[in-house]
């Protein structure tokens, strides 16, 4: 996925020729002493190491260090500069690496306090909205890390001290040192020039997104990992200016991401590709390439292209990135490849873009018909941000709809029959099944709905520390299939026309093939608990025992609802609400409706192996959800449509006492309410037009709907604030808040 698009919308390739945009660049050799310390009056800087160390006793990693410098002016409680620092150790032949992502509480505060300028991007209001609540209460998501202690920084020489990490450059040479990652132990590493110092000012998409970018291209490492001598080589960079970089204008406007390739030849050359683009759009927005020669020279080009090759989506975050790529360079005669060392080197940040992928790379090809190889670097920055959050969830739904179509495709054979009902001989009767199941069940499976049930579950498990590709059937499956059995079996008894825009199953298939459709959908799911590899017998078991408990409570919900709309009469409603009316109907909202939200909060759970304090949280906040989710879409009923101000409401025709109903009696005065109970309580009054009419106006002149929506925000609310307790934040989290809380919150009901 990239910025919020589905896996089906890859990024644009940056191909065809490109230019440098309105600006002109200047790029000249430095030679002699000149300073890489601070430079006072930018708004963001940062100085960038990356390399690559082995010895004899110690096995080839890659490593990258950044250190940002961010300008807190604007905030009147700072005096001192910001600084966040990324820092990764790569080791290739596994593919693993330590990450630390690290800053200052004190850019919380920042953050908090330009969150109307974030507000002004083109990102998504509600998604930066629970990014800042959720960081202001729970913290940053895991890994990032902040910290009161602040980094000692001394300008002349330069130098960078924040606990553990070390960095300082003293005239031409660098010393880095940090502590242990992964088994390497602490490293303390020298680096001497063996390239000049390259100079380059206004690279950027235009003069007020310009940076100065300083670049060393060739060091020569030597030190130390744990207590043995290592050697390699390393690039440095150094930038300083505005955040033009990252945003259309300094402080607002659309965001912006870059592609930067640097490739070290191992004929001494260098190359830079850089190309800015916007993540929405895809369009590219300026484009730059150097190459630095062996002797010092450097040169210059706009006409190239950079094609990506191959895209890699991050199992955490879901961003797709382009990680492998194809460049030419016409005038140079060059023709190169980049292929990361490994796929999955993204890096978790804070912020908006939530991550980037900074990675090392292997750079094979020719120049000037010469053949071409040497070490690369890739920095993917900008795909992370998400401009519509529908089209993050649109991801996850469209996984949910492949999986179920791969359980119960659109026809079947004995095959596929068979690994349902093993029967001596096979099942020798396949029309008879496709008809009366197969096709009922899909005809409501496949038709628009909001797939929130396992929407929920996937990003539940995920919240929990478990990846959810090992489980994805299982949770689209269970939910979904169970819940539209139970859909055909409440039109049946609701004598219902229509479902979700078409006709109900059993007006279209006759009641018999209806009710053994849905019956099959009760318990088809639940050959995966037996079948799947992964689950062991304890889990199995427990299982089953949800998926039991689950329908023993929706049933005795729908049974609570049937009752009350069987002998709903003014006599029975009087009684009812002096018996705490609401409070049984939310009650029956718990166990119709949350019923599915829970078990699926349990199942996370066991997957997960969650402590019990863990799964009561969970499976309270699932139960609210349930609740609340419920009585939104009580609330949407008495709402008018789009350009149809007064429209049928179906709970008033079939005498349906709904929470939003109830609240509405309590809240009209007396006459108002006898109006009400009048048209609830007579069966053919309330199927005339003009009555449901009526009914509308009368539920929404008393005020129910703010009240039953504000009941269901703070419902949620509560649920989540308890539940944040006993998970620590993380990607996933921040993304079920805003998913969850969207479904219940004002008009909004998007997915």
């Amino acid at each position: 996925m990239v910025n919020g698009d589905t896996a089906e919308s890859p990024p644009v390739a940056w191909k065809g020729k490109g230019t440098s945009g309105a600006i002109s660049i200047a790029v000249h050799r430095m030679d002699g002493a000149a300073s890489d310390g601070i430079h006072a009056g930018s708004s963001i800087e940062w100085w960038f190491v990356h390399g690559s160390f082995a010895g004899q006793n110690v096995q080839l990693r890659h490593f990258m260090i950044s250190i940002f410098r961010y300008d807190l002016t604007r905030d009147k409680n700072a005096t001192d500069d910001g600084y966040y620092v990324i820092l990764q150790v790569l080791d290739p032949a596994t593919g693993t690496q330590s990450v630390v992502s690290r800053g200052e509480r004190r850019i919380i505060d920042d953050l908090l306090c330009r969150q109307d300028e974030a507000r002004s991007t083109n990102l998504d209001r509600d998604l930066v909205n629970t990014y800042i609540d959720e960081i202001r209460s729970y913290g940053p998501p895991a890994p990032v890390t902040l910290v009161q202690q602040r980094p000692v920084v001394v300008q002349d020489p330069f130098s960078f001290s924040w606990d553990d990490i070390r960095f300082t450059i003293y005239g031409d040479e660098i010393s880095l040192s940090f502590g242990s990652t992964g088994d390497t132990g602490p490293c303390r590493f020298r680096f001497v020039p063996q390239s000049p110092r390259y100079h380059m000012e206004n690279i950027g998409a235009s003069p007020y997104r310009a940076m100065t970018y300083v670049t060393r291209p060739l060091l020569a490492l030597s030190g130390t990992a744990g207590d043995e001598p290592v050697f390699g080589t390393a690039w440095f960079d150094h930038q300083w200016g505005n955040s033009g970089w990252f945003l259309e204008k300094p402080g607002e406007g659309h965001l912006h991401g870059w592609d930067w390739t640097g490739i070290s030849g191992r004929d001494g050359s260098s190359w830079i590709f850089l190309i800015f683009h916007d993540p929405e759009s895809g369009t590219v927005l300026a484009r730059n390439a150097f190459a630095f020669g062996n002797r010092g020279e450097v040169r210059t080009y706009t006409d190239f292209t950079v094609t990506p090759s191959r895209f890699w989506t991050s199992p955490v975050t879901r961003i797709q990135y382009p990680v492998a790529m194809e460049i030419t360079v016409p005038e140079a005669d060059a023709r190169l490849s980049v292929e990361p060392v490994t796929d999955d080197q993204e890096i978790p940040i804070l912020g908006f873009m939530r991550a980037v992928w900074e990675g090392a790379a292997r750079c094979s090809g020719s120049v000037g018909g010469v053949p071409f190889s040497g070490t690369a670097r890739l920095e993917l920055q900008g795909y992370g941000y998400i401009f519509d959050f529908r089209k993050y969830i649109a991801y996850h739904t469209g996984r949910i709809r492949t999986s179920i179509d791969e359980f119960i495709p659109p026809e079947s054979g004995a095959g596929e029959f068979g690994r349902f009902a093993d029967m001596p001989g096979g099942i020798r009767e396949t029309d008879a099944l496709n008809e009366t199941i197969i096709r009922p069940c899909r005809d409501l499976l496949t038709r628009e709905k909001k797939y929130w049930r396992p929407v929920f579950a996937l990003l539940l498990l995920e919240s929990l520390g478990v990846r959810s590709e090992d489980y994805l059937q299982l949770l689209s499956v269970v939910p979904e299939l169970t819940h539209t059995g139970t859909l055909i079996i409440d039109d049946i008894e609701d004598n219902a026309e229509t479902r979700r825009g078409d006709l109900c199953i059993h007006r279209r298939y006759g009641t018999d093939v209806a009710i053994n459709a849905a019956n099959t959908l009760y318990f088809l799911p639940s050959i995966l608990y037996s079948t799947h590899p992964d689950l062991t017998t304890q889990q199995r078991l427990e299982f089953y025992r949800v998926t039991l408990d689950s329908f023993i409570r929706g049933h005795f919900g729908q049974a609570q609802d049937i009752y009350w709309s069987k002998n709903l009469t003014e006599e029975n409603l009087d009684l009812w609400t002096r018996q705490d009316l609401t409070g049984k109907i939310l009650q029956m909202y718990e166990m119709k409706t949350a019923t599915a939200a829970v078990a699926m909060a349990e199942a996370g759970c066991i997957l997960a192996g969650s402590a019990p304090r863990v799964r009561d949280a969970c499976v309270a906040f699932a139960r609210a959800l349930g609740t609340a989710f419920q009585i939104a879409d009580d609330i949407q009923s008495f709402e008018p449509m789009q350009n149809i101000p007064e429209t049928p409401c179906d709970d008033i025709a079939a005498g349906k006492v709904t929470y939003v109903i109830a609240r509405a009696l309590v809240l009209l005065d007396a006459v108002d309410r006898k109006e009400l109970i009048r048209i609830l309580c007579s069966p053919a009054e309330r199927q005339r037009m003009d009555a449901q009419k009526g009914g509308v106006r009368l539920v929404r002149k008393s005020g129910a709907l703010e009240v039953c929506r504000g009941e269901a925000v703070a419902m949620l609310d509560e649920a989540w604030h308890t539940f944040s307790k006993k998970v620590p934040p993380s990607e996933h989290k921040v993304m079920l808040r805003l998913f969850t809380r969207s479904l219940v919150q004002a008009g909004t009901m998007r997915y």
